[in-house]
């Protein structure tokens, strides 16, 4: 894999692998709709209409620990043989708590301690953002280096 597909893949790795939480609750960039699209289906697999809660709200309830973000890859810089991207990570979650536990446990997977540094630079600090009576995201933007278009381990 080249360029942001294996810094996706690699990210949904180290997350998947180090969470609290199943593979299914680490979306890739692809899955971000998932969410939004939650609820209950007739025996066809659209949506039932008049049949219960929809949308964020019901993944949450359905996922009551959260779920993990990952967006996009946004390229910042190249030398020709190395390529800087900045990835988000969003930590969604039905409480303020949850999220900030959920987006800290990431940041450690992600950045590392002091004692032990992982492979990725904070870029921003984490940002709180409220996205309904019963959903809050929390945001943190990493930096990671691709050598040609590889991730380095």
């Amino acid at each position: 894999m080249l360029g942001p597909p294996a810094l996706v893949a690699h990210l949904h790795a180290l997350l998947s692998a180090g969470l609290p939480l199943s593979p299914e609750q680490v979306l890739r960039p692809e899955q971000q709709r998932e969410p939004h699209l939650a609820g209950p289906q007739d025996a066809s697999g659209r949506p039932a209409v008049g049949e219960g809660q929809r949308g964020l709200s019901a993944y949450l309830a359905q996922h009551p620990d959260g779920y993990v973000q990952i967006e996009d890859p946004t390229p910042i810089s190249n030398n020709g043989a190395q390529d800087v991207y900045w990835t988000a990570v969003g930590a969604i979650a039905p409480t303020r708590e949850k999220a900030h536990a959920l987006a800290s446990a990431a940041r450690v997977i992600l950045a590392g301690t002091r004692d032990e540094p992982g492979f990725f630079r904070t870029q921003s600090a984490p940002s709180t953002t409220p996205l309904a009576p019963d959903a809050v995201l929390v945001r943190v933007v990493y930096a990671r280096t691709l050598i040609l278009g590889i991730v380095p381990t």
